[in-house]
């Protein structure tokens, strides 16, 4: 008998158990159900994002490329994992990327595989960063509402919906920029801040700690928001008697300082320098109120295709005060700030500015929340559905709600749409194409001897693998020292306000075609410069398959004998050089 009422006892506690596990499971599928069928939308539409980002190239493969600039990571990746050194070309030691933690990833993507698989490899990546980027908005935003409010679980899909829908954070990601790594660690501690000054938790301040040195290595201008980041978690609590003691806090800060500490004697005893060539090409020699008017100028287009986002979430900030919203708004605008004292991006798809927007999209979505549940607990609302008992108050506010949130979505996204709806071709994409193509040109009608002449630094060397010469001097320090060009010639085309394109105003074409004389030469302009006419008794142009490409005449690195077969065959003629 006691062992027949001891199983009785069991079965009754496994029966109360399995029927707890049943009612959590009914109650949160639904919501559950939703955020799943969102990921895995997200990553239906991501798949055919990175095939339409594909092509073919004339010698009939398919080829993956990232943007340009991931690119020439990818070059030093491919370089350092195949023991030739974290270099652009072999045997020279100087720093051209700022993203050193996603270029250490690209080259564990480039050991496995081949260069065009090791590409996708980070297109893939790409993906799973988003998607946990996603998860950690929707934990951040959990701390802006209680569980036992009544919009809880909506604002949680809704928060990983935003994540997921803001196009340029997307397009960066997808196409091998460090935005995608990133945005997850900046996301990784703000939540950690927010955790910390909630249940001062020692762990939750060394997570801190890591996430934000480990986003300094990934970009080392991320420092600025550290700042912020820090203050909020640490300052508000230092006189509570839950506080962290002064030598947590200097244990806490002192880790983040070894990231850079490190980062920094990494690059002095490898590259010989204490700041990367791209800080001093982008930086350097550039008067301070002139950088402020190309970046305010950059920022002003970007500000009028979010200002329905910064209306609704200033008006949350002034008319509902939270010290946590405050802190959130606040790293958008020290981000903006730190992009206008920079000068501004030469891309307007906001690479820099992009990991900012989920954030300030999960406030919009709360402040739309708040004010609805406001207004569905006003007198005459309320006396409404209770005479219309067949529209459930509920329901029908949630609805209103999703509405007004894709609306939201709408007007951030209004100029991406086409690309978003595949409708048009992503950006940059037949420009890839074409530099995959002018490669492949030049790794069959060259020796691995010849030197090729860029200003798009990136696809024409990975895929080529040719010793190359950066026209515009992010590997070349000689060019990155030399004066800015202010004058306008490099004024962005897309921007036509911007005085300059950051990291595209500084070049010598004297120097860098006439006295270095590339085998292969991109082209014979840029900005105030042409060596045209020098060009057409130095070089000669090569359409062999539809694809341009200038090779330096009489050149022993030159394969003539092939491109005379070609021409032979009908595949190429020769022509001068133009601009």
């Amino acid at each position: 008998m006691p062992c027949k009422s001891e199983k009785a006892s069991d079965e009754g506690l496994f029966d109360d158990r399995l029927g707890n596990i049943t009612q959590g499971l009914a109650t949160r599928s639904p919501h559950t159900f939703v955020i799943v069928g969102i990921g895995a939308c997200f990553i239906a539409w991501a798949s055919l994002f990175i095939y339409h980002s594909s092509f073919v190239g004339i010698d009939g493969w398919r080829y993956f490329c990232l943007f340009d600039d991931a690119m020439i990571s990818m070059r030093y990746a491919w370089n350092f994992s195949h023991g030739l050194g974290l270099v652009w070309n072999p045997g020279e030691y100087v720093e051209g990327y700022t993203n050193f933690l996603i270029t250490l990833l690209m080259a564990l993507a480039t050991l496995l595989f081949d260069k065009v698989d090791a590409v996708l490899a980070i297109q893939i990546l790409g993906i799973i960063f988003m998607l946990a980027n996603a998860y950690l908005i929707m934990s951040i935003a959990e701390h802006l509402i209680s569980r036992q409010k009544r919009y809880h679980q909506l604002f949680r899909v809704l928060a990983f919906l935003c994540a997921l829908s803001y196009y340029p954070l997307l397009y960066w990601s997808l196409m091998g920029m460090e935005t995608g790594l990133l945005v997850v660690l900046l996301s990784l501690s703000i939540l950690s801040a927010l955790r910390y000054a909630r249940d001062r938790r020692p762990a939750q301040g060394v997570l801190l700690s890591v996430s934000l040195g480990l986003a300094f290595l990934t970009r080392p201008d991320t420092v600025v928001l550290a700042i912020p980041i820090f203050v909020y978690a640490f300052y508000p609590t230092r006189k509570s008697e839950r506080g962290p003691s002064l030598s947590f806090l200097l244990k806490v800060l002192g880790l983040y300082v070894v990231f850079i500490a490190g980062q920094e004697l990494f690059r002095w005893g490898y590259y010989g320098e204490w700041l990367p060539n791209t800080y001093a090409l982008k930086v350097s020699g550039i008067p301070l109120l002139a950088r402020i008017w190309n970046g305010a100028n950059f920022i002003w287009p970007f500000l009028k295709e979010i200002y329905v986002l910064l209306i609704v979430v200033g008006a949350g900030v002034v008319f509902a005060f939270r010290r946590d919203k405050l802190f959130l708004a606040g790293l958008f605008v020290v981000l903006v700030g730190y992009q206008v004292w920079a000068g501004g991006d030469p891309s307007i798809y906001w690479r820099l500015l992009s990991p900012a927007v989920p954030i300030m999209l999960v406030l919009g979505v709360y402040e739309i929340l708040m004010v609805l549940q406001y207004v569905s607990e006003t007198a005459r609302i309320r006396r409404y559905f209770l005479r219309n008992p067949a529209l459930p108050r509920v329901h029908v506010l949630g609805v209103l709600a999703c509405l007004l949130v894709l609306g939201m979505l709408w007007s951030v996204n209004s100029r991406f749409l086409p690309e978003m709806a595949m409708l048009s071709k992503f950006n940059a994409v037949r420009t890839n194409e074409e530099r995959v193509n002018v490669a492949l040109v030049v790794e069959q009608l060259t020796t691995p001897d010849a030197t090729v002449g860029v200003f798009d630094a990136g696809a024409i060397p990975y895929y080529s693998g040719r010793p190359s010469i950066d026209f515009l001097g992010k590997m070349d320090r000689r060019i990155a020292w030399l004066p800015p060009d202010l004058s306008g010639a490099t004024s962005n085309p897309l921007n036509e306000e911007m005085i300059y394109t950051p990291g595209h105003n500084r070049y010598n074409l004297e120097y860098s075609i006439k006295e270095l004389k590339p085998t292969y030469a991109r082209s014979f302009t840029w900005g105030g410069q042409n060596v045209v006419d020098w060009a057409k008794s130095e070089y000669v142009t090569v359409v062999y398959k539809g694809v341009r490409v200038n090779f330096l005449k009489g050149s022993e690195d030159v394969r003539w004998d092939s491109i005379e077969a070609a021409r032979q065959a009908g595949e190429a003629t020769l022509a001068t050089p133009k601009w």
